[in-house]
């Protein structure tokens, strides 16, 4: 008997280790990187059962009867999976930004989401990391709120868009850039758009005053912070990428062909009263195609341009380290061709190395250090380096002279003649060599850039003195240095002929029968250094349910830069001052902060350098209050914020002392009583010894919500901007005056708007869903800026948006004589014919003139973007789709753009004003004469003016984890992947043949956007 019960005992005993071991899960957590270490796994009813290791991996025993796990980590979506006994998992985790333990990086810190009481949008680097663009700002559009952005040109090496946030407050177009911080340090745009998106961990913007009063003076147009990646303790990481992708134009200018073209040009000379150009035989000819040489037929884009180019992009990194010492190392190569076809003429000597296409080479490396110097002491050092060419053709803008009808015309030469000599116009007043005889000829423009960064740093924990404080000091250095060459031949010397297909003749055009040597040129181009050094006291604590934090910042910064101006050459630049921030919540329920700037700039005089930069936030998180939580449980945040606060701008234009006076070396005068000549010294502008800082105060109300398990979360901030003391030049000093002054502390615009986020993720079984909507809108109007009084009250600038267009308002065609004789016109002297645009008298003088002009359209950057993303996951498949589009804005082409006889004949022309097409006509009769009524370079009115809208298939990205199971040797994540930019754009109009994001009142001929279609491969050992 006492044997049975201890075999029962026994039994007992081990029955539940037995079911436990039955029931046992293993597996590996991953992100698109690799393994994730530190994953709380939790299981549905139980909580929590385990955690991943340093590989990613784990071993848990389920507990309870759900068999459903959780998988959660800071920074990335929670994901559910149910599982089956001795099953051996591999789970794929996604970042998101909307988790209540999500840290935001600050100004010169990080905040908890739940706690953070100012405005911040962030993004991890993650999210970008696959969008197949070389500038970071680009892979950012439609996916943070705040964030305005318009790629101007898509030419490698220079199709980095302008960005703004929250919009524009500044009548100086400088005023408006944000401030860019990386790792602590000051970035300029062209520093951003060449930073390797591989080696960034997150990039957020700060908005309201809260969050840049740190920055001072440098703090009213917002700021951009990035925060690069470091090494994590662990074995050696090594993950490697490689891209492929096509580009191919977003939008393709369509021209008329020569026969087109030359029925347009009669009409227009008909209309002149001018002999037609040409006969009816040679529009025969033109129609046919029958004479190839003497009536050529050219469609010189086609000809020029490839379809499609290709890019290329390789990362490497490697990270890990121990207790001691962590390091996370990197480096990158990115190659972006042109699309110029290859002209290159083996006959010349030496003429196949000389590659006149336009490229981009990037190569860049990065290694972030982390050292345990003591127990107490931490140190730090960041050695960054970015090396890049971009290549262009010596013979030009390209696509501006395909444009340009005055250049060439589609019948003006073969593309080459019968015996393969380069042909020329001969039909136009320059009179140039092909644009394909140039390409092949004219050699290339080549700028070299090197930017070299270093910081050492380090942080001393003072927790013997009290717990919670540290000490902190870093001193960086940043230098860029930058060149051009040349290497080219003059274009009169390309020999070029002129072939007669009635006699099979060669007429050389010029003396020169063989091409010339190259001439080597080199430009020193920019040259500067930056010197900036941070001290800082830290001190975060926690008293039961009690939490301060705050921070002491001494900063001070030195730049130093050759210019042309031996004056100011290498002359510093000094920047500093003082940063004052404190916090306290109770029960992460109610929040304060105080945050203060102060500091100043040798810009301005020493009694108007320095000033105070205070705001103030407050917070009330009403979903830890017990009654809420008792009737809103699904509700885990919902917390109201606001923030008031003034900072400053110190971006101005003009010269850099703008308090002295000016003087400038003049031309010679004569003196004495013989003929000689002296240097002298002219008066300039007058100075303005109280000149200073432009100032914003700035208010934001601001709401974040997580609801149902933190599945949804939206961010939604109201904000009201008032930017005043601007620097403008008073316009309301009599010309009498004689001299230039300097600009003034006078102007006042203020910008209001709101912008926020939205994001829902959930499952449905083993797929997961992720949807987020971006909202950004800001809309600024001008109060003052000392204008004169006008003459009428619509010619006011004040009260309209910075940018705004002033014109004509078009009222429809001159449709005949009486309708001519009875309306409003211009009396200028030039002949208004049916057809010509008519405009609206708004002073009802019988006259258009200047006081007939009013605001017309909106301006040319956008006061409403919106983003959708769509993105999923099953098992090892995902995909994420972007729809982004804007709103609010006009843009007008001018010149080679649109205007007959200056561009090229489009389709539109087709459809121009004629007796028999009076009613339906979309674009004014056609003329030789460029300064007609009808020219928006003379005459712009809304005829010309697009009330824009677009919508834009911005980025696609499919991809696929492989499982370990199919991984060989000791890879232990691998993943494939297609993603594309910039892939289908909607738009509202059909008048303008350009990209939606032109700048607006130009041809519109910068190199074409791109789409890309990228295939990559990611590999980690």
């Amino acid at each position: 008997m006492k044997r049975f019960l201890y075999i029962l005992l026994l039994v007992i005993l081990t029955t539940p280790e037995f079911l436990f071991a039955q029931r046992r899960i293993t597996g590996i957590v991953k992100d698109a990187n690799g393994p994730l270490p530190g994953v709380t796994i939790g299981e549905q009813g139980v909580g929590s059962i385990g955690m991943t290791n340093a590989d990613g991996k784990f071993s848990v025993v389920l507990r309870g009867t759900s068999n459903i796990l959780v998988f959660t980590t800071v920074g990335y979506q929670s994901v559910q999976r149910t599982v089956r006994t001795g099953e051996n998992l591999e789970v794929i985790l996604h970042a998101s930004n909307q988790g209540l333990d999500e840290v935001v990086v600050v100004g010169y810190g990080t905040a908890k989401r739940i706690t953070n009481t100012g405005s911040v949008s962030s993004i991890k680097g993650a999210e970008i990391r696959e969008i197949p663009t070389s500038s970071v700002q680009n892979a950012l559009t439609g996916k943070i709120p705040g964030f305005f952005s318009q790629q101007r040109s898509g030419q490698p090496g220079r199709d980095a868009s302008d960005f703004f946030i929250r919009g524009v407050s500044s009548l100086n177009p400088a005023g408006n850039q944000p401030l860019i911080i990386v790792d602590d340090i000051e970035y300029t745009y062209e520093q951003l758009s060449q930073i390797n998106v591989n080696e960034i961990e997150s990039i957020s913007i700060l908005k309201d005053a809260s969050t840049t009063a740190v920055y001072g003076i440098k703090g009213a147009n917002g700021v951009l912070v990035v925060k690069t990646r470091r090494g994590s303790t662990g074995a050696p990481k090594i993950n490697v990428r490689v891209e492929s992708g096509i580009q191919s134009p977003v939008k393709t200018p369509h021209f008329l062909n020569s026969y087109e073209t030359a029925l347009l040009v009669n009409e227009a000379y008909n209309n002149d009263g001018l002999t037609p150009l040409f006969t009816q035989d040679d529009l025969t000819h033109f129609k046919t195609g029958d004479d190839p040489y003497g009536h050529p037929n050219v469609n010189w884009y086609e000809k020029i341009f490839n379809p499609t180019s290709l890019q290329y992009n390789t990362n490497i990194d490697i990270s890990g380290g121990d207790k001691t010492i962590r390091y996370f190392v990197s480096g990158g190569a990115f190659k972006q061709n042109g699309a110029v076809r290859d002209f290159r003429d083996d006959y010349y000597p030496g003429d196949d190395q000389v590659n006149p296409d336009y490229y981009y080479r990037k190569f860049n490396f990065r290694s972030n250090l982390d050292v345990q110097a003591s127990k107490s002491l931490s140190l730090r050092l960041d050695v960054t380096g970015r090396f890049s060419q971009i290549n262009s053709p010596y013979a030009g803008n390209v696509v501006s002279e395909i444009y340009d009808f005055s250049k060439i015309h589609p019948y003006s030469a073969p593309f080459l003649n019968p015996n393969g000599s380069y042909a020329y116009a001969s039909d136009t007043k320059d009179q140039n060599a092909t644009i394909n005889a140039r390409l092949a000829s004219q050699g290339y423009d080549l700028e070299r850039r090197n930017d070299m960064n270093i910081l050492f740093g380090g942080t001393e924990d003072l927790a013997s003195v009290t717990e919670g404080l540290s000490f902190s000091a870093r001193i960086a250095y940043a230098s860029v240095e930058s060149n051009t060459r040349e290497q080219f031949r003059s274009p009169d010397g390309i020999p070029t002929y002129l072939y007669d297909p009635v006699t099979d003749s060669y007429s050389l055009h010029g003396t020169s029968y063989t091409l010339g040597n190259y001439t080597l040129r080199a430009y020193e181009g920019l040259y500067n250094s930056r010197v900036n050094f941070q001290a800082f006291m830290n001190y975060d604590r926690t008293f039961g349910n009690h939490h301060f934090n705050s921070l002491l910042l001494y900063n001070r910064e030195s730049y130093k830069e050759k210019t042309d101006s031996k004056s100011s050459d290498w002359i510093p630049q000094n920047f500093k001052g003082f940063t004052f921030t404190a916090g306290y919540d109770y029960k992460q329920k109610y929040m304060v902060n105080f945050n203060g700037g102060y500091n100043g700039s040798d810009r301005f005089n020493s009694n108007k350098r320095f000033g105070f930069f205070p705001a103030v936030s407050l917070g009330y998180n009403i979903s830890k209050e017990p009654f809420f939580q008792e009737k809103f449980s699904f509700a885990d945040l919902l917390k109201i914020r606001a923030s008031y606060g003034v900072v400053g701008s110190d971006r101005v234009n003009g010269d850099r002392y703008l308090y002295q006076q000016e003087y400038n070396n003049s031309g010679g005068y004569s003196f004495g009583e013989t003929d000689g000549l002296y240097n002298t010294i002219t008066e300039g502008s007058l100075g303005n010894s109280n000149v200073t800082w432009e100032k914003q105060r700035s208010l934001d109300i601001g709401i974040d919500m997580n609801l149902f398990k933190s599945r949804f979360a939206m961010t939604l901030d109201y904000f009201n901007n008032l930017r005043y003391d601007q620097l403008i030049t008073s316009r309301s000093l009599p010309l009498v005056l004689g001299i230039g002054v300097s600009p003034t502390n006078i102007a006042k615009v203020r910008n209001r708007g709101l912008d926020g986020q939205i994001n829902y993720h959930n499952n449905i079984g083993k797929f997961n869903y992720n949807i987020t909507g971006v909202l950004s809108y800001a809309k600024n109007k001008i109060i003052f800026e000392d204008e004169p009084s006008p003459a009428y009250p619509w010619l006011a600038e004040t009260g309209h948006p910075i940018g705004q267009t002033f014109g004509y308002q078009f009222i429809g065609f001159y449709q005949d004589q009486d309708d001519i004789d009875n309306s409003s016109k211009p009396n200028t002297g030039g002949t208004i014919i049916p057809g010509d645009l008519k405009y609206k008298d708004l002073n009802n003088d019988g006259v258009i003139d200047q006081y007939d002009k009013t605001a017309i359209g909106k301006p040319n950057l956008p006061n409403t973007s919106l983003g959708l993303t769509l993105a999923g996951s099953y098992k090892g498949f995902s995909f994420s789709v972007l729809f982004q589009g804007t709103t609010g804005y006009s843009f007008s082409v001018t010149g080679t753009g649109i205007e007959p006889f200056q561009s090229q004949f489009q389709p539109v022309h087709q459809q121009r004003w004629t007796p028999d097409n009076s009613t339906d006509a979309k674009f004014p009769r056609l003329s030789t004469n460029p300064t007609t009524i009808n020219s928006p370079s003379s005459y712009m009115s809304d005829f010309w003016l697009i009330n824009a809208r677009y919508l834009r298939l911005k980025t696609v990205e499919l991809g696929y984890q492989l499982p370990n199971k199919l991984l060989p040797l000791k890879i232990n994540n691998a993943r494939i992947y297609l993603s594309g930019y910039n892939l289908l754009t909607w738009t509202n109009y059909s008048l303008y043949q350009q990209d939606p994001e032109v700048t607006s009142n130009t041809a519109g001929d910068a190199y074409l956007n791109q789409r890309v279609i990228n295939l990559g491969i990611q590999v980690g050992l």
